[in-house]
């Protein structure tokens, strides 16, 4: 896939300014860093057909070997399309780019799932790293359109980022307190279940202007604000709910009945029997239910922009509003990055509290 896109796909888009369609090229405007783009992806597609010894590890340095190129490519044909532009002049990451970087996301994931060691990963992800930082520093990455939106919105972008982050956490936190005791309680109590999960998955299906169009008349009749960070966060709390109830029911559902048995016989209250036996045995679904809730909040949490707070999706909106791009992805691309960390820390946290028996069991 990355090869045929920087192979036939536009690379990078020259643009008089920042809001007009502009002229596409290939990825031989990078020079002699497109050519080794391509090299690079021909070795990736390479290694993901081959039969190599340490395969993952192949796959690993293939991903990020393009990786790194692709940073310092796209800074080339920025520096190289832009030299004698007009001073408005913008260049934007084209999809053949784009595409490049999606093939060496799914080199990253196969072989960081088919490689044990944990070196290999380590290292290539510390070379990619320092390749990226070098190819901002060094190489004009810094003059592509979307840093210049990056450059240009100064403080205000990370004050986004940071209400982004407390708004969606806030809401993940209250649905956790909410979502995990019913989800115990619908595995107590089959009638509550079913009234339960069905009103977690109707909230599910409204769309999200609908929900906080909703939320106004309820929250003026107790005299609090329709409009800000509360209704977005109760919003975000209800979407969160279905997951995490469901997931905490199914967990603790699927607990073997002989264990729960022979913690009976040892003589265990049931409290002991849901703290001891039935939770350890159901933490990995629960934390895989916080995990989805958290990665849909955080998707999620561009909409509350609409009711006057500041998340990402400002920014979104704004691009729209203007036909900027790159001020789109300047607001997207993060929310990317914040939903696969949340992703990434929430695995990690599921490793080190879940005893590997029972994380073998589960898998």
């Amino acid at each position: 896939m990355a090869l045929v896109a920087c192979l036939a796909l536009p690379f990078a888009v020259l643009r008089p300014n920042r809001i007009v369609a502009g002229v596409s090229h290939a990825v031989w405007s990078a020079g002699g860093f497109g050519l080794l783009l391509v090299a690079a992806c021909l070795a990736g597609a390479v290694a993901s057909v081959a039969t190599l010894r340490r395969r993952g590890s192949w796959l690993l340095a293939a991903a990020s070997a393009i990786t790194v190129v692709l940073a310092w490519a796209l800074g080339a044909a920025a520096s190289t399309l832009l030299r004698g532009a007009a001073p408005f002049a913008r260049v934007s990451i084209g999809g053949g780019a784009w595409l490049a970087l999606a093939g060496a996301a799914v080199l990253w994931f196969a072989g960081a799932h088919g490689e044990r060691g944990r070196w290999a990963l380590g290292v290539s992800s510390s070379v990619a790293t320092l390749g990226l930082l070098g190819a901002g520093a060094f190489g004009g990455l810094g003059r592509l359109s979307i840093a210049v939106e990056y450059a240009n919105q100064g403080p205000q972008f990370w004050q986004l980022v940071g209400t982004h982050l407390a708004v969606a956490g806030t809401a993940l936190g209250i649905a956790m307190v909410i979502g995990v005791p019913f989800g115990v309680v619908c595995a107590r109590a089959p009638r509550v279940r079913a009234v339960v999960l069905a009103v977690v998955g109707i909230i599910q299906t409204v769309p999200s202007l609908a929900l906080l169009g909703l939320l106004i008349v309820p929250l003026a009749a107790l005299g609090l604000p329709g409009i800000g960070p509360l209704p977005g966060i109760i919003a975000l709390t209800l979407y969160a709910l279905l997951p995490i109830v469901r997931d905490t029911y199914v967990g603790l559902a699927g607990v073997d009945a002989a264990i729960v048995d022979a913690g009976r016989g040892m003589g265990m209250s049931r409290s002991q029997l849901l703290l001891r036996v039935e939770a350890p045995l159901a933490l990995p679904l629960v934390i895989e239910g916080i995990r989805s809730a958290a990665v849909l909040v955080i998707g999620i949490a561009a909409v509350v922009a609409f009711i006057g707070v500041g998340t990402l999706g400002q920014l979104i909106f704004l691009g729209i509003g203007q036909t900027a791009d790159d001020l789109v992805l300047l607001g997207a691309v993060p929310m990317v990055v914040l939903a696969i960390a949340a992703d990434g820390a929430l695995r990690l946290l599921s490793r080190a509290l879940v005893s590997p028996g029972i994380r073998e069991a589960a898998s």
